[in-house]
Parts: C-alpha cells; sequence; structure tokens
C-alpha cells in the first residue's frame, strides 16, 4: 500500500482539472508553495475547493478556494504561470491525493485534497 507518483501529460491538464473539480468540489484543500528563494510557504490549508482549471491560452495552473458559502465568501485564488511539469498521486482510500506542480523556474506548489468525494 504506497503511493505512486506520475506525471500527468500536458494534452490532458484542461479535462483533467475539469474531471476534478466535479468530482472534489467542495473537498477541504491545502495549498504549499517551495521555493528556493523564499522558503516553504504554507498559503492555505484546509479551505474548500471552488476549482482547479489550467487555461492553455495562458500557460496557467489555477487553484481556487472557498466563495461558495457565507463561512468563506471569497474565492483564494493561486495561479502557477508557465508550469513545466504537474506529477499526481494515487493513493489508498481515506489518504490524501495529491498534485506537485511545477514552475519554470523551480518553483513546487502542493495542492492537497484532503477528502474524498461521496460515492453516489
Amino acid at each position: 500500500m504506497t503511493e505512486q507518483r506520475a506525471e500527468l501529460p500536458r494534452a490532458q491538464w484542461h479535462s483533467f482539472f475539469e474531471m476534478l473539480t466535479k468530482d472534489y468540489e467542495g473537498a477541504d484543500v491545502t495549498v504549499e508553495v517551495l521555493d528556493r528563494a523564499f522558503g516553504d510557504q504554507l498559503e492555505a490549508a484546509k479551505l474548500p475547493l471552488a476549482y482547479l482549471e489550467y487555461d492553455e491560452k495562458d500557460d496557467c495552473f489555477s487553484v481556487g478556494l472557498g466563495g461558495r458559502d457565507s463561512k468563506y465568501p471569497v474565492v483564494l485564488r493561486h495561479a502557477v504561470t508557465r508550469p513545466r511539469r504537474i506529477l499526481t498521486t494515487s493513493s489508498i482510500p481515506g489518504t490524501p491525493w495529491a498534485l506537485d506542480i511545477e514552475d519554470e523556474d523551480g518553483t513546487q506548489t502542493l495542492v492537497t485534497l484532503h477528502l474524498r468525494p461521496e460515492i453516489r
């Protein structure tokens, strides 16, 4: 029972994040930035997912958190411009699922989904 990391092909980024948003909307998400110049930064901890997206035209990955109810009325948006690769983990049920987005400068953004959607 180990996690497997796999690189997501660029051609699948847009559709993959649309599907993931539908499946995980409202799940708790943590966003961390690992930067050589500024060090490791926790940007958001366990806020509800609004969306994950990749804009091919602008070459930008974005994660939006909050904005769905009065508890979190504003969307926090974190953007990674010109991502060069995205790694994903597939893990055992009940454990966090994560994305590792690396930009052209080597800065990594870690997006962790803490809750799995309910089986319908």
